[in-house]
Parts: C-alpha cells; sequence; structure tokens
C-alpha cells in the first residue's frame, strides 16, 4: 500500500464511524418515511372502500324503500311495477328493476320480459343468498347484451308473508364514476374487484379491463388475507406497492397499485444525498492525504517507476544514476543509488545471456551441421557396402551394423537439436488426417528392418485410429517411446504396442516388461535430463531427453502423456491420448495402383565433403542412376551445360559460392528447361528452409537421408517438373535447431 493510501486510510479512519451513522440514520429515516407513505396510501384506499360500500349501499337502499311500497304490501302488482318504473327513471345508472319469488320464478320486469317459471335467475348465487338469508346482496360482474352489469338484491315480504327478491340491474359505470371523483395522482391505479376478483371499475384503461380477472400479484394477496401491503405489478407488468381490502359487507376489494418510484423516491433521495455527501468527504480526505505525503510519496513513485522500468529491461531513470540527491529523505536516495547500480548490473547480465544464448543456437546449428555431414558419408557407405558386400563371412553384418548405429547416432542428434527448440515452442506442426495404426506399423517396421527389435519379444495390436497431426513428430514420440521401453528391458523381455479409440480420443499405449520405474523417479520422468540410476559402465545410455521430447511433441498435438509402473523391476507403461478424427474417405482407384519401378536419371550431385561426394555417387549408380559430381559452385555452373542433368542435388554450406546462390543460377539458366533442385544440408533452422525456397530450389533434405530415399525424391521432383509446388520437406525429423 503506498503512503498516500496510508494517509488516507488513516483520514477515512475518522470519517468511518460518522459514515456508519450516517447509513444506519439514513435507513431509519428512509424506513420511517416509508412507512409513513404506506399509512396514508392505506387511509387512501380505505376511504375508497367506504365510497364502494357507501355507494353500493344507497343502491340497496332505494330498492329497500321501494320494497316497502303499500301497493307491494298489499298485493297490487301492477301498481307496484309503476312505482318501479317511476324509481328506475331517477335511479342514475339502473338499467331495470325485477321482481321474482324466493324459488327464481320472475314475476315481472321493467323491460318487459315474460314472467318465466323455473327458470335460473342470472347471477344464482347473490340471488340465493338474498332469499336465503333474508340479507341485501351485491352480485358479481356479469356481460349481457353486450354490456357488464352487477345486481343489487333485496329480499321483500308482503302482508301475506310471502317472500320475494327484489333485483336492480346496475351499470359498473356508477362505481367507475365514484373511482374518477376521487382524484387519485395520473401514475397511480385504482381498481374495484367484485367477489370473484374480476374488474369492476379500473383508473386506467376502464373499457379494455372491465371483466377481467385481477392481476396475479393482487389475487395471490387476496389468497392470503383479505387486506395488506405487498410488491406486485399490474396486469400491464408495471412494478408497483399495493394497499387492498376486501369488504365484509360486500365481498367486493378496492386496491390501489402505486409506482415504485412514488413509494422510493423519498428514501432514495435521502441516500443520494448521503452517498453526496460521503463522495465529497473522501474527495476532502483524498486532497488532504495527497498534500500531506506528497513531499514524501513523490520520490517513491520515483524509485517505483524506476524499479519497473528495471524489470521491463528499460534503462533506469537517469535522475538515479549520478550522485545528486532526489528527496530530503536520505534513505530514498541510497535506495535509488542501489537500483541504479543494480540496474547496470541486471543489463551486464542481460547481455551476458543473450551473448550465450547467441552463442549457443550458433553452436547447436553447426554441431548439427558437422555431425550430419559425416553421418550422410557413412550412411550412404554403409548402404553401398549392404548392396554389394559380401553376404556371408565376418563382415557379413558389418554394413548392417554400421547402418543401424549412424541412424541411432542420427536420432541422438535430432534429439539433441530438438531438446532446446521444443522446450521453447520454436517448432512447427504440418498437420494432416493420419492413421495412428499406420504410424505404429510404419516405426516398428523399421526398427525391425534395423535389427533394433531382435532380443525382444515386441508385439503390435495396430487397431485403426485417426488424428489431426504431424506423421514425422508422432513417429518421432512412438520411436522415442519403444526405444525407452527396448533401453529399460532386459533382452528376452517383452514390449506391447497398442492403438485403440476411447470416445474421442486416440490411444497409443506402450508397455514393457523392464526394469520399472520408482515411485521417487516416477513423478519426474518427463523433466528434462531425468534418467534412473547410472552406473559407471552407462550400459542404458542416452541423454535423458526423450521423454521430454515426447511430452512437449504430444501437447502440442492438444493430448496427454501420462507414465505407470507398479515399481521397480515391474515393468513401466506409456500412454498417449490424442483427439480422434473421423476416418477420411479412402481413395480406392489411388489404393489399388501399383508402383512402378523408379526410372534412371540423370543426377548432378554437389558436395564439398568428398567421402559424403564419393559414399552418395556410387550409392545412386547402384541404383541405376547417371551421376555427376562437382565439389563447389563454380564447378557446377561450369558443368552443368555439358552433362545437362534432370536434377541437381545441392549441398547448402559450399565454400566460396553457396548452395542458395548456385541455386538462383542454375533456375535462371534452366528457364524454359526441366531441371529439378534439391537441397541437401546438415543445417535444419526454418529461415534455411525459407531461403531453400526463395532461392528456387524444389526440395529439401536434411542430412543424413539414405539413397533409397534420396532416389524416391528424386523421382517425386522429375515426376513433377515443369509444375514448381512449394518447397516439398523430406526427412525433417529434426525440423528447426534454435
Amino acid at each position: 500500500m503506498r503512503l498516500r493510501s496510508h494517509l488516507l486510510t488513516l483520514t477515512l479512519g475518522t470519517l468511518l464511524p460518522m459514515v456508519i451513522l450516517g447509513v444506519i440514520a439514513t435507513g431509519l429515516i428512509a424506513e420511517r418515511e416509508r412507512a409513513l407513505f404506506q399509512r396514508g396510501a392505506t387511509e387512501r384506499m380505505l376511504a375508497l372502500l367506504t365510497a364502494v360500500d357507501a355507494e353500493l349501499s344507497r343502491h340497496s337502499s332505494t330498492l329497500q324503500a321501494l320494497g316497502s311500497s303499500r301497493s307491494f304490501e298489499s298485493g297490487n302488482r301492477s301498481a307496484f311495477r309503476e312505482e318501479a318504473l317511476r324509481a328506475l327513471a331517477i335511479q342514475p345508472g339502473w338499467r331495470a328493476i325485477n321482481l321474482a319469488e324466493s324459488g327464481g320464478e320472475r314475476i315481472w320486469d321493467t323491460r318487459d320480459l315474460p314472467p318465466e317459471v323455473g327458470a335460473t335467475p342470472v347471477d344464482d348465487e347473490s340471488f340465493r343468498a338474498a332469499a336465503e338469508t333474508g340479507r341485501v346482496a351485491i352480485g358479481n360482474l356479469h356481460q349481457e347484451d353486450g354490456e357488464y352489469h352487477f345486481r343489487v338484491r333485496v329480499p321483500i315480504t308482503d302482508d301475506a308473508n310471502r317472500q320475494y327478491v327484489l333485483t336492480a340491474r346496475v351499470d359498473p359505470r356508477v362505481i367507475s364514476d365514484l373511482l374518477a371523483r376521487q382524484r387519485l395522482p395520473s401514475d397511480w391505479v385504482g381498481v374495484v374487484l367484485d367477489a370473484n376478483e374480476r374488474i369492476v371499475a379500473r383508473t386506467v384503461d376502464q373499457q379494455r379491463t372491465i371483466g377481467r380477472p385481477a392481476s396475479e400479484s393482487l389475487r395471490a394477496a387476496l389468497a392470503h388475507d383479505d387486506e395488506g401491503w405487498f410488491h406486485g405489478a399490474t396486469i400491464e407488468g408495471s412494478e408497483v406497492y399495493t394497499p387492498f381490502n376486501r369488504s365484509p359487507e360486500t365481498g367486493w376489494t378496492v386496491a390501489m397499485g402505486i409506482p415504485v418510484a412514488a413509494v422510493d423516491t423519498g428514501p432514495r433521495r435521502m441516500a443520494m444525498a448521503l452517498a453526496l455527501g460521503v463522495i465529497a468527504a473522501l474527495m476532502l480526505a483524498g486532497l488532504l492525504a495527497a498534500a500531506l505525503g506528497r513531499r514524501i510519496s513523490a520520490p517513491i513513485s520515483e524509485l517505483a517507476t524506476a524499479a519497473r522500468a528495471l524489470g521491463a529491461g528499460e534503462p533506469v531513470i537517469p535522475a538515479f544514476a549520478g550522485p545528486a540527491p532526489t528527496s530530503d529523505v536520505e534513505e530514498v536516495n541510497e535506495v535509488a543509488r542501489a537500483l541504479a547500480e543494480g540496474g547496470l548490473a541486471v543489463r551486464a547480465r542481460e547481455e551476458e545471456l543473450r551473448s550465450a544464448d547467441r552463442a549457443k543456437d550458433e553452436f547447436l546449428a553447426m554441431l548439427g551441421h558437422e555431425l550430419r555431414n559425416p553421418l550422410a558419408a557413412l550412411l550412404s557407405a554403409a548402404e553401398l557396402l549392404e548392396a554389394t558386400g559380401p553376404t556371408e563371412g565376418p563382415g557379413a553384418a558389418a554394413p548392417r551394423i554400421v547402418s543401424r548405429q549412424v541412424r541411432h547416432m542420427t536420432r541422438m542428434v535430432d534429439d539433441l537439436l530438438d531438446v532446446s527448440r521444443v522446450t521453447t515452442g520454436k517448432f512447427e506442426l504440418s498437420r494432416q488426417p493420419v492413421d495412428l495404426a499406420e504410424v505404429a506399423t510404419t516405426v516398428v517396421d523399421s526398427l525391425d528392418s534395423a535389427g533394433a527389435l531382435d532380443d525382444h519379444q515386441v508385439n503390435l495390436d495396430a487397431g485403426s485410429v485417426w488424428v489431426d497431426a504431424d506423421v514425422t513428430r508422432l513417429e518421432q514420440v512412438l520411436a522415442n517411446l519403444v526405444g525407452n521401453a527396448l533401453k529399460y528391458t532386459p533382452a528376452g523381455g517383452r514390449i506391447e504396442i497398442s492403438t485403440r479409440r476411447e470416445g474421442e480420443r486416440a490411444m497409443l499405449v506402450v508397455s514393457d516388461s523392464g526394469i520399472g520405474l520408482s515411485p521417487e523417479l516416477l513423478p519426474r520422468v518427463f523433466e528434462l535430463f531425468v534418467q534412473g540410476e547410472r552406473t559407471l559402465d552407462r550400459t542404458l545410455g542416452g541423454l535423458g531427453i526423450g521423454l521430454t521430447l515426447v511430452k512437449r511433441l504430444v501437447e502440442r498435438h492438444g493430448g496427454t502423456v501420462t507414465a505407470a509402473s507398479a515399481g521397480e523391476g515391474h515393468g513401466s507403461q506409456f500412454t498417449v491420448a490424442l483427439p480422434a478424427i473421423e476416418a477420411p474417405v479412402a481413395n480406392e482407384a489411388a489404393a489399388g495402383r501399383l508402383e512402378a519401378p523408379a526410372p534412371s536419371r540423370r543426377v548432378l550431385i554437389v558436395e564439398d565433403n568428398e567421402d559424403a561426394r564419393q559414399a552418395l555417387q556410387e550409392a545412386l549408380r547402384g541404383q541405376g542412376h547417371e551421376v555427376f559430381e562437382a565439389a563447389d559452385g563454380p564447378a557446377a555452373l561450369a558443368s552443368i551445360g555439358a552433362t545437362r542433368p534432370d536434377v541437381a542435388v545441392i549441398d547448402i554450406g559450399l565454400p566460396g559460392l553457396d548452395g542458395y546462390e548456385v541455386a538462383r543460377r542454375l533456375r535462371a539458366w534452366s528457364e524454359g528447361r526441366s531441371l529439378g533442385l534439391i537441397a541437401l544440408t546438415g543445417y535444419g533452422q526454418r529461415e534455411t528452409r525459407e531461403r531453400a525456397i526463395d532461392a528456387g530450389f524444389d526440395s529439401y533434405l536434411t542430412k543424413p537421408v539414405s539413397p533409397r530415399e534420396l532416389s524416391a525424391v528424386i523421382e517425386s521432383v522429375v515426376s513433377s517438373s515443369g509444375v514448381r509446388p512449394a518447397v516439398r520437406l523430406h526427412h525433417d525429423a529434426a525440423g528447426d535447431t534454435p
């Protein structure tokens, strides 16, 4: 926390009790304001309910007065009907009056309706209530002839003590007019419901809402209590507070919808005022803290800026580099001087590290080139001896041994060059649909043909499962896992390799019956340079980088690799899980064609290493090609017109005129002619391949390459001459060097 922050905290500490008290007081006042508002609204709602009850009572009183007429009591029905017609004419809102016996049979109706015997009255529920209880009954809203009405029913008795029900059919507009006279605020909603909780009158949208059920929130509240206050919504969905009350006399309900803003405005204003006060106090505290802490915190802030610049590798602020003080506090000046000295030391070490990193990259690139050149010569010579040497006797096995050991050394060189690039992410994947079973079969066949599996029982259970992957990198993964199993499994031991699909994952499993992994080693088995216990004779060999490469390559493919072992002497198992894809559609026509034997080609080899040049020349001649040689670029350019080769295999690292320039000049010479160009080099950097593309090469090979593989690439390049595709990468398990 900054010094200014500490000062601000101190200031806020004095304000905090006041703020807390203010919040509590505001809450109490806001609650009191809300309670006062609720009480006022409830009283207004009760006044409205009283007015509605009085209005309904007025209608029932008028009917009762009409029912006490002497003509009715004496049984003069015609005279009584005339009196009813006169009363109907002066009663606003009345639409009809009728007289019925207590059993429901209508005697007469002011609308000149004929008497009905045995018919059920409209709103039978209110009729029966009046007839059976002998009390006034207010009916519910009903629609007749396209208009809504409600009925006021009064039980009456004549001189013969016979029971009748006198009914007035009333227009609900008398209730809506009553609501209008209450002059509720324009944004409030007043509503009167009948006993069935249907709208009789409403201050908002009366014509469209009459007869509709009340809002869901109001009906839910009425289901629990006859009166109260709740937070709900109108039938239009507007959020409101609602006081309501159901009349115990009529069963009708009066409610009001009050907008939430009208209720909460007062408390909200108080809260806003408090918030503004708190903000003003905080701003004042901040200004005070800034004023008090500026002289102390400014140089400390400059030190922090200098430290961040140092962390980002930028020069430290010049003010700290000199002896002049920058603050009145001596301790701050001392830290500044120490920071400046530390910055100089860090930059010096960073420059040393960068130089060392560049030197390492250059060394590894040169190491790969220098090691691959003799390996290339050895591999070519070994294959030549294997093809032309004795098949029996003491020397028969020598070419195979040399070839196997050269390939082993090549893999070690590739791993050594790979480890730096893979651990720093400096490599790319060339993805395509790949059948994991084919990869496993290819790797096992390659190891078997090299004699690497002769001393072990190796079983392959290759179930077809497809992945989107770099086939060269997958082969490298499996070769490392199988090579690891061979190395740590004694002769005669068993190695199991399987590929299968489990749900959405493609599984590759390599298990062995070898020496196993100790519990201490198991969690660290994928770390760089980690190996089991080493002996002085180094019988197990290896650099301790193979499993690290496996883990990084699998993870770049979006997969995982795990190791398991029951302990030392119980073997081990490595499981690779990759995202599986559906198998691509097979091209049966292409699959059914047989490869024709490669024809003889005219090949020019441009190689400055005499042993490599001679070995490769003899090996290609043994495969039927006509081979020409050149030890450097000028010799190649001088002989091109006379030899007119189909393809030129050019070493990049030529003295004087390098392979790129030779390729550019040959490409210019061959304009309009068919000439394939193949780059052959011990370098494997990305920039080397990119320069090969720019120089005009058709293909790119990394040493060492077997003559058989080179012959296949030669045929591929010559067959596609005339159409120059992007550079094809062959034999590039190592990929980019750092």
